[in-house]
């Protein structure tokens, strides 16, 4: 008899061992769960305790880049042009990798390190929001690399015909594609519209989320503490260790709505550069700057239009194009 129940016994110790190995998959995948959640960047204690700054996503300065982004630069959170040299934190290129430390918290990676997620490829070739234009081209057509729809109007920005231009000889435009690298040839009618000045107003108008930045905390070995040292001389830190007015408003939320700012130098690029130059001149199309100053070769566009003309060739709708001095 007891032969008899031995089958039995052994069905309900498989039935038990079953069940425990179903419940381990979901075990697992709540254990996986909780360990992709990424952890938000921590500041040095030491950089905390040198700037008088405890939030890494605020942005003391103004300059556009969170109090973390300023770390993993070696530029001072306190200090909006830390090197005193013209150009601000923002624009700086840090690691030499071709993105300015705008761009790189925007795309996520980090501004210290010209390979973030050392693959082989640097940062600047690399396509951080997958929209088919990489993050260097991101950053000269003025579109957001965090962002593959850096305008929001459903149409993805390596779609959107950025580029840079190849050739204008007052009636067809040559434009290199971003995207592709390929060109494209269409004509410039006196229907084109083509726009100057709005690259404050694209830029302006990126979420920037406070911390886009947050996406790698690899803050072992890329950051050491001894990043710090040596970041501003020692007559600099007498402005940055002063605590009055600064300390309050660094953790303010308001604080760290850092724009995404590349060539925000109050250096007024565009605003009365060509005061003047169109009195008299009837050729309202030829004496606008966008033709005789800005659409020329090496320009770089935000956006373009094209569609079917009349004749049944390609034209220019629409030229949006990027007017930060490059």
């Amino acid at each position: 008899m007891p032969a008899a129940h031995a089958p039995l016994r052994r069905s309900a110790l498989c039935a038990v061992a079953l069940a425990a190995a179903c419940a381990l998959p979901a075990t697992a995948t709540a254990t996986a769960k909780t360990t992709a959640k990424t952890t938000a960047p921590k500041l040095p204690k030491t950089f905390q305790k040198r700037y008088h700054v405890k939030s890494a996503t605020a942005d003391p300065d103004r300059d556009g880049l969170t109090n973390f982004t300023e770390y993993r630069a070696h530029t001072s959170p306190k200090k909006a042009d830390t090197d005193h040299d013209g150009v601000a934190d923002g624009s700086e290129d840090r690691d030499r990798d071709g993105l300015d430390n705008a761009t790189e918290q925007r795309a996520g990676t980090n501004p210290g390190v010209k390979d973030t997620d050392k693959d082989g490829r640097s940062d600047a070739r690399e396509d951080a929001d997958h929209d088919a234009l990489s993050n260097l081209a991101e950053q000269e057509t003025a579109n957001d690399p965090g962002d593959p729809d850096s305008d929001d109007d459903g149409v993805r920005d390596g779609s959107e015909n950025a580029g840079q231009v190849v050739s204008f000889d007052g009636d067809a435009l040559v434009l290199r594609l971003a995207s592709t690298g390929k060109t494209v040839t269409a004509a410039v009618d006196d229907d084109t519209s083509v726009e100057c000045n709005g690259t404050d107003d694209y830029e302006a108008s990126y979420d920037d989320g406070a911390a886009d930045d947050t996406a790698s905390a690899d803050d072992g070995s890329d950051d050491g503490a001894s990043d710090d040292v040596g970041d501003d001389d020692a007559s600099d830190d007498s402005a940055d260790d002063d605590t009055s007015a600064d300390e309050s408003s660094d953790d303010d939320a308001t604080a760290s709505d850092a724009r995404f700012v590349r060539a925000d130098d109050d250096a007024s690029d565009d605003s009365g550069d060509d005061s003047g130059d169109d009195a008299g001149d009837d050729d309202a199309g030829l004496a606008d700057p966008c033709f005789n100053d800005v659409l020329a070769p090496g320009a770089w566009v935000h956006e373009s239009e094209l569609s079917p003309g009349d004749d049944g060739s390609t034209v220019f709708d629409a030229v949006a194009l990027v007017d930060d001095g490059q």
